[in-house]
């Protein structure tokens, strides 16, 4: 208990630290919680957020779900890090979802096309209900992107089985995607 209250304390101390915590509800890389947290704290930066996440893991407080990455590193807060952040700011963070594999998470938030690309096929889906062509795909994406980088995109996705393939078309036989059903719970947790 009392090292619980020595946790809680140290976070409330530096606001650095308060911001962090505050916007880890859910697994996420250092570049996203740097941008989160300079909602709570415009002074954050990067190696500020590497530094305290490194000082957190120490603590036991966050967990690297990725550690042999360079770069796409997923933090979360463990049981106690949950436990201290309710104590500190009265907020509760919800346990991650068991069911996601998050290596293949990582692999999409840490490129933005891979993700960009994952959110187009499933809004999509959403709208028609019927399997997209890479071409469509682009399309519909709100950045203008080259077709070479979201073919890349897919290709990675169809590795990491979020897509697969649905059928060919009928016209020039090109290959429609689905998601499948992990590339679904990905989705979700991504737009979170």
């Amino acid at each position: 208990m009392l090292r619980q209250r020595d946790d809680t304390a140290w976070l409330q101390r530096g606001r650095q630290r308060a911001a962090v915590v505050r916007v880890m509800r859910k697994p996420m890389t250092g570049t996203e919680i740097c941008a989160a947290a300079r909602l709570f704290n415009s002074h954050v930066q990067l190696r500020d957020v590497w530094h305290l996440l490194r000082q957190m893991e120490r603590r036991g407080l966050v967990q690297c779900f990725n550690p042999r990455l360079v770069t796409g590193r997923l933090y979360l807060l463990t049981p106690r890090g949950r436990t201290a952040v309710k104590e500190a700011f009265s907020m509760s963070v919800p346990r991650p979802p068991a069911n996601i594999d998050w290596r293949k998470y990582s692999w999409v938030v840490r490129a933005k096309i891979r993700g960009l690309t994952l959110v187009s096929l499933g809004s999509l889906e959403e709208k028609t209900g019927s399997p997209q062509t890479a071409t469509a795909i682009r399309k519909h994406l709100e950045r203008s992107v080259n077709l070479n980088l979201v073919i890349r995109a897919i290709k990675d996705l169809l590795k990491l089985g979020l897509f697969q393939v649905a059928g060919l078309t009928g016209k020039r036989q090109g290959k429609l995607y689905r998601l499948t059903r992990m590339g679904r719970r990905v989705l979700n947790q991504v737009q979170q």
